[in-house]
């Protein structure tokens, strides 16, 4: 039995062998290919570009031949080393196959981009590039691989908007930015959704703290690019002061809806540890009522047994109860969506995920990138299941 075993181990390991035997092989043989491709590619553009093959006599001709020098390049199949590209005597080669100082191809500047913006370290990137492409990559790489997002970025927010969207959700991400040390930001940030159900992250910006001047500024862009708020049916917030005064004055017939998450978050801190169990279990039937009467009574129950041993807990949800309980004016289905924010919780734990391995990020402009990274694949991501859908029920 012990024979037969290693003689499977063996032969698994001859395999494991020849595969990656086959692998180097193929790898090389593209690499070849590659380079050979590009430089017959140079070849014919400085053909074209003197109007003379080599050691061809004719009077067409504009330039002459100058020798060739060495560079490399990487590539998504590898790194090619000892590229030759020609020169010209008085003049320089017009070719659109690689840029003249070009050292990484756009295809590899995109892969790097993509993997910073899913979560993958600098350091990281290096090896990974490395196993790759052939070659590392420094930090200076990363951050060239990411700039064609800054121009996208302002595209972003410049477009229009239509103002198709009947619920709109509002809330603020706080995380640490490194500025002159390490400084705490605040990510704004809207999401709405259309009729047919189509998601979409609107608008974000990363601003120094959460008041009523700041959100106003928010909500007054997002009017200018076309969000009236004439379909609104229901705009959901955090319940942050600021917010709330700022859609009053923005989007005054607007009913607002306090989450009712952020709200049992509020009230589960003041209480004592013995309570927090038997006492939030309760409040949780409030919100599972069949409609709003019954919720009210099932808060008053909730009230009357509760008040004598937390009554700052019970005031706490009193005070917000007609704002969290908005959503019984909606059709039932709607109500789990929009009683909370938790969609935009969601896309604010995709950012939190990229970010965990820095811990902060490393300037402003960084975080904006990155979240327009995320905003960009979750967008995309939300438009393809939409289409999946539509396709499957067809």
């Amino acid at each position: 039995m012990e024979a037969k075993e290693l003689h499977y181990q063996n032969v698994l390991q001859i395999s494991v062998n020849v595969k990656r035997q086959l692998w180097n092989k193929l790898e090389k043989e593209i690499l070849s290919f590659a380079k050979g491709f590009l430089e017959t590619l140079f070849q014919e553009a400085i053909k074209e570009q003197i109007g003379a093959d080599r050691y061809e006599r004719t009077s067409e001709r504009k330039d002459y031949r100058n020798g060739s020098y060495k560079r490399s390049l990487t590539t998504k199949y590898g790194h090619i080393e000892e590229l030759e590209v020609p020169r010209l005597r008085h003049s320089s080669l017009n070719q659109n196959a690689v840029d003249r100082y070009e050292r990484i191809h756009d295809d590899v500047d995109l892969a790097i981009g993509k993997l910073f913006l899913a979560g993958v370290s600098t350091r990281r990137l290096k090896s990974i590039a490395k196993e790759l492409f052939g070659r590392p990559v420094s930090a200076q790489t990363v951050s060239q691989a990411t700039e064609s997002l800054e121009a996208e970025l302002e595209q972003y927010r410049t477009a229009e908007l239509d103002d198709n969207y009947e619920f709109l959700f509002l809330d603020g991400i706080h995380d640490k930015v490194r500025e002159i040390g390490v400084e705490k930001k605040v990510l704004l940030c809207a999401l709405g959704i259309r009729p047919d159900g189509t998601k979409k992250i609107l608008a974000f910006r990363l601003v120094d703290q959460e008041d009523e001047a700041v959100w106003s500024a928010f909500l007054v862009e997002l009017k200018s690019r076309g969000l009236k708020g004439n379909k609104l049916k229901m705009i959901t917030t955090d319940g942050q002061p600021g917010l709330c005064k700022a859609l009053k004055q923005h989007y005054t017939f607007v009913p607002q809806q306090r989450c009712i998450a952020h709200k049992m978050r509020n009230v589960v801190v003041k209480l004592k540890r013995a309570q927090k169990k038997p006492c939030m279990d309760g409040a949780r039937l409030i919100w599972a009522a069949p409609n709003r009467k019954e919720a009210i009574r099932r808060f008053k129950e909730w009230e009357a047994k509760w008040y004598p041993e937390a009554e700052r807990a019970v005031k706490c949800m009193k005070k917000d109860l007609y704002a969290c309980l908005r959503y019984y004016d909606l059709p039932k289905e709607h109500w789990k969506t929009v009683r909370t924010t938790n969609i935009l919780e969601r896309s604010f734990r995709e950012v939190r995920r990229r970010t965990r391995p820095m811990n902060f990020y490393p300037n402003a402009k960084s975080a904006e990138k990155i979240f327009y990274g995320v905003t960009n694949y979750l967008n995309q991501n939300w438009n393809n299941q939409i289409e999946k859908e539509f396709t499957h029920k067809t």
